[in-house]
């Protein structure tokens, strides 16, 4: 269980859960670049993510917190990335030579403080929403996609996006990955594909909706239950 949290959701075999973070989709347009009104990622370098004392959460519970100290956009929701176990020692080599402080990350990803049971339990009411390809580069996680990847890779690999310019599955982004790392023409990092889980529920934030106390607890969202018991 996370911090009491009713849960029975597991993450997928040979999959750790890498942390939480919130953020809203955006827009993304230019040349190289899949055109979408509605990106989701987990990278720094195309979307604004929920940023005061960092942009990883270990829990949903602290990420949603953090949202009530400052206003969100109403689109914003709460994500998770979850990281093939293959890909998590590359991952974790390039935050330590970076020698950035990334706390939540290496917690969950080589078991310091939260431990393996953490790194394999979802907050309840998740849901898969794709795969992404992440390199890790001194502090932001970059994407495949602002590497001028994209038009390449459709050409050379027959890859394609949806909505929200995540690929459909892990064999598609395993595949990206691969072929960025033989690429030379790209950021110092070692790509590696990563699934976004997203919660599909408003995330209360500064000022915030009115909650009457009158409601039944039972008709609360589930955020809301584990914030306020």
């Amino acid at each position: 269980m996370i911090e009491g949290l009713p849960s029975d959701v597991d993450v997928p075999d040979g999959t750790l859960l890498a942390g939480y973070f919130v953020t809203a989709p955006e827009r993304l347009a230019g040349p190289g670049l899949p055109r979408t009104e509605r990106l989701i990622t987990a990278s720094e370098c195309l979307s604004d993510r929920l940023s005061r004392d960092g942009v990883w959460f270990s829990t949903a519970r602290e990420a949603l917190a953090a949202c009530l100290l400052f206003q969100v956009p109403v689109e914003a929701r709460l994500y998770a990335l979850l990281v093939p176990s293959e890909h998590v020692g590359g991952f974790l080599a390039d935050i330590r030579a970076a020698g950035t402080d990334e706390p939540v990350l290496l917690a969950h990803l080589d078991g310091r403080g939260v431990g393996e049971a953490a790194a394999r339990e979802l907050a309840e009411g998740g849901r898969e929403l794709g795969w992404e390809v992440l390199g890790y580069d001194y502090g932001p996680l970059h994407s495949w996609l602002c590497n001028n990847l994209y038009d390449d890779a459709v050409l050379s690999l027959g890859v394609g996006v949806d909505e929200h310019g995540l690929l459909p599955d892990r064999d598609t982004a395993q595949r990206v990955a691969a072929w960025a790392n033989a690429r030379g023409d790209t950021k110092p990092v070692t790509w590696f594909p990563g699934a976004l889980i997203e919660w599909d529920t408003p995330i209360e934030s500064r000022p915030g909706p009115v909650i009457t106390e009158t409601a039944p607890a039972a008709s609360r969202p589930w955020w809301r239950r584990i914030l306020q018991p």
